[in-house]
């Protein structure tokens, strides 16, 4: 669904499913479930956190078991994995 325009504050935002377009948050809390992907374009977040929770929240706590489970062979996969993401291309595919 894309939202357009709008203001957020204070409040919780689920993300999935979700392209924001020239939005405003203040103070919001992003909840991210893993159900699908969101977007934002030319939006400004102030004083905002993000929360995972269902399947998201799982994929977080997988990746901390491995980081603190494996030694530095589970620090050096996760580590590796945030790397991917940092390198990612976010262009938007057409």
């Amino acid at each position: 669904m894309k939202i357009s325009n709008n203001k957020f504050a204070n409040e919780e935002v689920v993300l999935d499913f979700h392209q924001y377009e020239s939005c405003e948050f203040t103070n919001c809390r992003f909840v991210i479930l893993g159900h699908g992907a969101f977007t934002f374009n030319d939006c400004h977040v102030s004083n905002c956190e993000f929360s995972f929770a269902g399947p998201a929240a799982s994929t977080i706590n997988t990746l901390g078991m491995i980081y603190r489970s494996l030694g530095d062979q589970g620090k050096t996969l996760v580590e590796a994995t945030f790397n991917q993401i940092r390198n990612m291309d976010t262009t938007p595919s057409a």
